[in-house]
């Protein structure tokens, strides 16, 4: 008994950890109000294509922004990259609060493969685009990835309030 509690304490201690630190994709920006509010509006109006929304601040953003493109099509995606992140974090510490010890050690676990993942991911995109060109390839992989990744854990954690639909069907 004292063995199990231990173990789900320190499960709880590394989802925390997960949560807590700088990780992939983290911006430097403070998520804005607007920013919140335009994300959540364009999911919820989304239907069942929510990934439509990926990039939807970012796009308005680098299209308003003065001064140099580049530097702004990297700020925005970043922008809007810390809502994706503060969605993601709120999604998996729900998550993480209601499942048992087991599989919540398995969603720190899968967590942190993923952060690993997707860092790898960005950054070999970004080596094979001409320099000119890396940074907002790596940036805008980091969005991508983030955002269709807090999507997923979203339609997970509603399945599993609602139940399972009544017919299956293959999401992309």
């Amino acid at each position: 008994m004292r063995g199990e509690r231990r173990a789900a304490t320190a499960v709880v201690a590394a989802v925390a950890a997960l949560l807590a630190g700088p990780a992939f994709g983290q911006a430097e920006n403070q998520v804005t109000p607007a920013d919140r509010a335009a994300i959540a509006s364009c999911v919820s109006e989304s239907g069942n294509a929510p990934r439509a929304c990926i990039g939807s601040v970012a796009v308005v953003c680098a299209r308003q922004a003065p001064g140099e493109r580049r530097d702004a099509e990297i700020a925005c995606t970043r922008r809007e990259a810390a809502v994706w992140r503060e969605r993601l974090d709120v999604i998996v510490g729900a998550l993480a609060r209601r499942l048992e010890s087991g599989p919540r050690s398995r969603l720190a676990s899968v967590e942190r493969a993923w952060e690993s993942f997707a860092a790898q991911k960005c950054a070999f995109i970004a080596e094979v685009q001409p320099p000119a060109r890396a940074p907002i390839a790596q940036a805008a992989c980091e969005l991508r990835e983030l955002a269709a990744h807090a999507l997923d854990l979203e339609r997970l954690a509603r399945r599993q309030e609602t139940g399972p639909s009544q017919r299956p069907r293959i999401e992309r």
